[in-house]
């Protein structure tokens, strides 16, 4: 299995004039700008997630509703990148988070890597303590306005062509079987949708997986039906495709998530575990 977008520590100094973008964010609110103080990657940039990868928007977009690509490429020309860079993401949360914004780049056909291991992977020579600033680069103009539809999945289309997909479910079996919830409006999963807890799929890229894992992520992988990966809020989601991206297995996003689709009261949620 090639590991693709997802790399090591010891793969950085392969890559060619970097961008390095630290995406730290916490769902309990902590502070992703101070622990990125108390130290990071020398030269990587914070990112702020709430003001580039996401946008305001209604609750049936969910709680990280994606901004128009034209509004992300300008955020993101602001931390340096430009259409022909090298981007290296990371966070201290395994690359849970830095996924969404690899994902947004990805599409955009921006060549952007993952830390794998996350920020605690790195030599302790490479951390630093003091803020690094970008430089930034000029907007450039997208042959598309919105996100393409061979990408991301709307809740119209799960609501009536379920059929299609295998929807896959990141966030932790606990908040699937909606025995916690304590963000929702109501605890549970879209029906239909099998539990495939994001960390369980690194751990059988980082090896420390047991074989059932690997078979399950086999036996999904030769699905034919089009994979769509979902959590709470499109951002964990997106680190379902970029591990699968690893067995060669591309999915979509739904972007919205469990947060849009549960805020609709007439939306169905299950509480029993799917397997079909």
């Amino acid at each position: 299995m090639n590991a693709g977008p997802l790399i090591e520590p010891d793969q950085i100094p392969t890559l060619i004039d970097p961008v390095i973008l630290d995406v730290r964010w916490y769902l309990d609110g902590r502070d992703g700008y101070a622990s990125y103080l108390q130290g990071h990657y020398s030269g990587a940039v914070f990112v702020d997630l709430d003001t580039v990868a996401t946008e305001p928007a209604p609750p049936t977009a969910g709680r990280h509703p994606l901004p128009p690509p034209a509004t992300f490429v300008r955020s993101i020309a602001e931390l340096g990148v430009g259409p022909t860079s090298q981007v290296l993401i990371m966070d201290d949360a395994r690359g849970s988070i830095a996924a969404r914004i690899w994902w947004m780049l990805d599409v955009l056909g921006i060549e952007a890597y993952v830390l794998l291991g996350g920020v605690q992977s790195l030599p302790e020579a490479d951390i630093c303590l003091t803020p690094c600033h970008a430089t930034p680069k000029a907007p450039w103009t997208l042959s598309i306005n919105e996100w393409p539809e061979n990408r991301v999945v709307n809740t119209d289309e799960i609501e009536n062509q379920s059929s299609r997909f295998l929807l896959l479910d990141a966030r932790s079996q606990e908040r699937y079987l909606g025995d916690e919830e304590l963000i929702d409006r109501v605890g549970g999963h879209i029906p239909g949708a099998r539990s495939l807890p994001w960390q369980r799929v690194l751990d059988t890229i980082e090896g420390s997986s047991v074989d059932s894992s690997r078979a399950e992520i086999s036996n999904i992988c030769d699905d034919e039906r089009e994979l769509v990966a979902y959590c709470g809020s499109g951002v964990t989601a997106c680190t379902l495709i970029l591990a699968l991206r690893a067995y060669g297995r591309e999915a979509k996003l739904y972007p919205a998530s469990y947060s849009g689709w549960s805020s609709d009261p007439s939306h169905i949620v299950c509480t029993d575990i799917c397997d079909d």
